[in-house]
Order: C-alpha cells, then sequence, then structure tokens
C-alpha cells in the first residue's frame, strides 16, 4: 500500500489526521497548468492580472488579480487573488551608473521562511548594484518575478527609458488541448444544415445554419 498525505478534504481521525494545508495545496495544484505532473505552472491568471508598469516617480504600480505561485516541487501550489492595484516605491537612481530592479510576489510560509515569519503576501522591489554594466540582483528566496526594468542613471521616475522585460507568464486551469482538425473533419463534426433535406459534410453557402452533432 502506498499512501500520501491526504487531500481535499478529509475530516480529523482519531489520530487528529485530516487534510492539512500541504495536502491542500497539492491538490490545487493539480487544477492548473502543469510542469510536471502534480505540480503546477506558476503565473498570472489573465493578461491584464499582475501587471507592472513605471510611474511618474520613483515607484511601480502593480494591478490586482489572480496569481499561482509554487514554493517546490513538493510543496504544491498558492493560489493568490489581490483585489485591488498596489503601488511600491523602489531607490533612487544613481547618477552615474545604471542598475536593474526586480518587481517580484512573495508568498510567505512557515514551512520554508521559519515559525515566526509574517505570512502576508507581498509585493515588492529588489535594487541591484549601479554598474556600467549592472547585474541581475538575486531575488529572496521563495520570491515570484513580476516585471524586470533598467534604470538609467539620473532617472527620475519608472516610466521613461527602457521597456519592462522578463514579464511573468500567464497560466490558466489544466485543461486538456484542443484537437487539431483538418477542413474535412470539422465539417464531418459540425455538419451543415441547408434548411432542407439531410445534414451534409460538404462546403456551404451564404445563409447556410452550421450545428454540432452530440
Amino acid at each position: 500500500m502506498a499512501t500520501s498525505t491526504a487531500g481535499l478534504v478529509i475530516d480529523l481521525n482519531d489520530d487528529n489526521d485530516g487534510t492539512t494545508s500541504l495536502g491542500f495545496r497539492l491538490a490545487l495544484a493539480t487544477l492548473f497548468k502543469q510542469s510536471a505532473p502534480g505540480v503546477a505552472t506558476p503565473g498570472r491568471l489573465a493578461d491584464d492580472h499582475f501587471v507592472v508598469s513605471g510611474t511618474a516617480a520613483m515607484q511601480y504600480t502593480v494591478t490586482g488579480g489572480g496569481l499561482v505561485l509554487v514554493r517546490s516541487s513538493s510543496g504544491g501550489a498558492y493560489l493568490v487573488g489581490m483585489p485591488s492595484g498596489v503601488t511600491v516605491d523602489t531607490a533612487p537612481s544613481d547618477g552615474v551608473n545604471p542598475r536593474i530592479d526586480r518587481i517580484y510576489a512573495l508568498q510567505p510560509d512557515p514551512v520554508f521562511d521559519g515559525s515566526t515569519v509574517s505570512v502576508d503576501f507581498v509585493i515588492d522591489v529588489v535594487s541591484g548594484s549601479p554598474a556600467a554594466s549592472p547585474t541581475v540582483p538575486e531575488l529572496p528566496a521563495g520570491a515570484f518575478e513580476l516585471a524586470r526594468k533598467v534604470i538609467a542613471a539620473g532617472a527620475v521616475s519608472t516610466s521613461a527609458g527602457a521597456a519592462f522585460t522578463n514579464v511573468a507568464p500567464v497560466t490558466g486551469l489544466n485543461t486538456p488541448p484542443l484537437p487539431t482538425l483538418t477542413k474535412a473533419q470539422a465539417r464531418a463534426q459540425a455538419g451543415i444544415y441547408t434548411g432542407t433535406g439531410a445534414p451534409s459534410s460538404a462546403l456551404g453557402s451564404d445563409g447556410d445554419i452550421y450545428f454540432q452533432r452530440l
């Protein structure tokens, strides 16, 4: 017999065992696109979710939305909902050299970050060291990059200069891909009804009514 962490949703038994937070996340992970069986693909849940934009000051705005995060391949998925956008500050620019900013999301978890950590969801920025050829700064442990921006020397805003790069991908539900059909197969599956006689799989003409066979 092989066993695993209890899935959704199991009441406590006499041994005080039931669904744990890990069990919940492992089950949740299967609902989203997979990078490996049972491992969710992290990302934004739509193109307009968690979009990073520059401002007229040294700040970034991040829109609300849904986000799927993964801290480890065996840790399941975190589903985060942020109903409204936020603004986060970044450091002033250097007067001589450019630097790289990385705007990120982080869901702290006592399992990974220690029992004293705050579990509040975080949106923040990490800035690299200014240099003639700036290097990419490291993200905090468990952080997920939303976007990246090169801050030019002497910049007074985040809206000017280079475009954002490394924009977080969009993920979605774990659904099978739609089959690719030839025209003949599509006609055979859908059929064409011309208003008289039996349905036909031949090419139609203007005014034909299409229906799907069940």
